[in-house]
């Protein structure tokens, strides 16, 4: 039987053809939501990519992309992709946090504090442009100023619990070690599953003096089952155990940091004290002075990173 060219049911067939073909066509930013879900960063990586190619006003594809990026750690393209999305859509209170995060995460400082000190008007109000700002205060070495801003966002916010480790970090870099302690025992007792909270908590209180090391210690073992293997812990162990006198102890996870990240300076500088006490002169020597050039590299990328503008336009805000 043959139904005529416009009939309704040949509409019908139409409309339902039609419906098919849209239910097929995936939007790119949830395409790539779920493909980094899956643990497949670099598929939605490229899924955005050539969609904002296609599309390069949409701020959501931009600002999907620098989102992806900054989660993956890659600070420069992040901010590229954000700072399009915040200058299509400048209002975004995401887009701008994200922007700042991301010229943090590069290590621009100075260029995320001109940033949000731009945009202050519009997102004073939320604790993380307080905390971004204070975190760019801190990296400056602006201590009294990145207090303020981190007092403020803990106003907005008391349970920020990174404002509230940031501003231990500023009472410790005072010598105000008790003060920064209290705060972090607080946080251990908020997230006892956060090893970074436990070794800093170790390594506040190791500077308090002898009388805090049997604390320290238990902090930091505590810092080292929840993560054996971080860096940082075994860094802060091993100093713990410097200043007890333990050498051995000292020496052996100092040697394992050197082989892990030859480029910590840090670890360089511990481990000539520990083979000045051991009495390994030419090793202390050879420590010493390669602590000396990763520092001149130091300062010389300092150097680099505080000159003249690149010509992105946020450099110049």
């Amino acid at each position: 039987m043959k139904f005529p060219s416009r009939s309704p049911f040949a509409l019908f067939l139409v409309l339902a053809a039609l419906l098919h073909a849209s239910a097929q066509i995936v939007d790119p930013v949830t395409h790539a939501s779920d493909l980094a879900r899956a643990g497949k960063a670099k598929e939605a990586e490229e899924v955005l990519r050539s969609a904002v190619a296609q599309d390069p006003d949409s701020a959501a594809l931009h600002g999907a992309l620098g989102k992806l990026l900054f989660t993956e750690a890659n600070y420069p393209d992040a901010v590229q992709e954000l700072n399009q999305a915040e200058q299509l859509d400048a209002d975004s209170r995401e887009y701008n946090m994200l922007l700042a995060a991301s010229l943090l995460g590069a290590k621009r400082d100075g260029v995320a504090r001109n940033f949000l000190l731009a945009i202050e008007p519009r997102f004073t109000q939320y604790p993380e442009f307080h905390y971004s700002l204070g975190l760019a205060y801190y990296n400056m070495a602006q201590i009294a100023k990145s207090e303020e801003e981190l007092q403020k966002a803990i106003q907005i916010d008391p349970k920020m619990d990174r404002a509230n480790f940031l501003l231990a970090a500023c009472l410790a870099s005072e010598g105000e070690f008790a003060k920064a302690s209290t705060t972090l025992r607080s946080l251990v007792r908020l997230h006892p599953d956060n090893a970074i909270y436990w070794s800093t908590l170790a390594d506040t209180l190791r500077q308090q003096g002898p009388a805090s090391r049997p604390e320290a210690l238990r902090a930091c073992h505590k810092a080292l089952a929840l993560k054996p293997h971080d860096p940082h812990s075994q860094f802060v162990m091993a100093t713990i155990l410097l200043d007890a006198k333990d050498y051995a102890g000292a020496r052996t996870l100092l040697e394992h940091l050197e082989q892990v990240n030859p480029r910590e300076m840090e670890a360089h500088v511990q481990l000539a004290r520990v083979y000045a006490r051991l009495g390994k002169e030419n090793l202390a020597k050879q420590e010493s002075h390669i602590a000396a050039e990763l520092q001149k590299e130091r300062a010389a990328e300092r150097s680099s990173s505080s000159g003249a503008a690149d010509g992105n336009p946020l450099e110049q805000r």
